[in-house]
C-alpha cells in the first residue's frame, strides 16, 4: 500500500513551512500542496524532500487572475468571498462561472510553475474541486498541465457518525457519487483526516481505519504547523481561519513514534504522488 501524507496549506505562513521541513526529516511527511496567493509562497516553494502539488483555491485571499476577469468569484474590493457558505450559495444559485474558476486554477498553476516547481498532483481549499462540475475543471488543468494525479476527497466514514467531521465527509462522499473520474488523470483510493483531524489525527486511528481495506493508494490530509513567537499573524484578506488553531496539535499527532509501528504493521510505502506509477498500481491499461 502506498501511502502520501500530503500537508495543505503551503505558502499560507512561515509555519506551515516549518511544520513540512521537520515532519519531513523525521520521515512523516512526504508531500505538500503550494497555495498560490500565500504570502509565504516563494520561500514555500523552495522545500525540499517533498513532493509539491498544487491548493487550488477560490475560496481566500486575493486572486491571482486581475478580479475583473473573475467578477463571479469575488467581492466588491476584489477578494475571493472568504467565506464557504457564501460561495456554496453562489455556486448552487448557479452563479459561478466554471470557465472563470478555470483561468484562476490555470493561473494559479503557472504561477508554481514559474517558482521551478513541477506540481505532483492537484488538490483545494476546502475540497471545493470535489463539488460537481469542478472536478471536470480540475481533470482539464491537470491534462493541460501534465499532472497525473487529483485528489478525491472520498473518505469512509460510520454512517452514524454526525459530527462536524462526520457531516463533512458524507458530503463529499455525495460528492464523489456525482463524479466521473477525468481521462487521464488518477485518483487515490482514499483519503483519511478530513473527520479525523486535529486531535482526532492518531497512528491507532489510522490503523482502525484501514483494517481489512484493499486499498493501493491512500493520502492523509493533514494542516500541521510550527508557530513561533514574532510570527506574523495570519493573512487578514483570507477571511476567518480556524487552522492556526490546529497547527501544533497536528505537529505533536503526526511527531507520533508510533506511526511507524502502524506503517510497519499495515506494510506501507509512505511516498509522494511524483513517485507512484499508475502502470505498476492499477495496471497496464491504466
Amino acid at each position: 500500500m502506498f501511502v502520501i501524507i500530503n500537508v495543505d496549506d503551503l505558502g499560507l505562513h512561515p509555519a506551515v513551512r516549518r511544520a513540512v521541513v521537520a515532519l519531513s526529516e523525521m520521515g512523516m511527511v512526504t508531500s505538500s500542496t503550494l497555495m498560490a496567493n500565500g504570502p509565504d509562497l516563494e520561500a514555500a516553494a523552495g522545500v525540499g524532500g517533498v513532493g509539491l502539488g498544487v491548493h487550488l483555491n477560490v475560496l481566500r485571499g486575493r486572486p491571482v487572475l486581475p478580479p475583473e476577469r473573475i467578477s463571479t468569484l469575488v467581492t466588491g474590493q476584489g477578494l475571493f468571498l472568504g467565506d464557504y457558505g457564501k460561495l456554496f450559495s453562489r455556486y448552487l444559485a448557479g452563479r459561478v462561472d466554471l470557465r472563470q474558476v478555470e483561468g484562476e486554477w490555470a493561473a494559479q498553476i503557472e504561477r508554481i510553475q514559474d517558482l521551478g516547481v513541477r506540481p505532483t498532483h492537484l488538490d483545494s481549499e476546502k475540497h471545493i474541486h470535489a463539488w460537481p462540475g469542478m472536478m471536470a475543471v480540475a481533470g482539464k488543468l491537470a491534462a493541460r498541465f501534465g499532472i497525473q494525479w487529483v485528489r478525491r476527497p472520498r473518505e469512509c466514514g460510520g454512517l452514524l457518525r454526525m459530527d462536524k467531521g462526520g457531516l463533512r465527509t458524507k458530503f463529499l462522499n455525495v460528492c464523489a457519487l456525482l463524479q466521473k473520474k477525468p481521462a487521464h488523470v488518477f485518483w487515490p483510493d482514499h483519503v483519511w483526516g478530513i473527520a479525523d483531524q486535529g486531535e482526532r489525527l492518531l497512528p491507532d486511528a489510522f490503523k482502525a481505519y484501514m483494517a481489512g481495506s484493499s486499498d493501493r493508494v491512500v493520502e492523509i490530509v493533514c494542516h500541521p504547523g510550527a508557530p513561533r513567537d514574532g510570527d506574523p499573524p495570519l493573512p487578514s484578506d483570507f477571511g476567518s481561519l480556524r487552522v492556526g488553531g490546529q497547527w501544533r496539535i497536528e505537529y505533536d499527532r503526526l511527531a507520533d513514534p508510533e506511526w511507524k509501528r502502524v506503517f510497519r504493521e499495515l506494510g506501507v510505502q509512505r511516498v509522494h504522488y511524483g513517485q507512484i506509477r499508475p502502470a505498476e498500481v492499477f495496471g497496464p491499461s491504466a
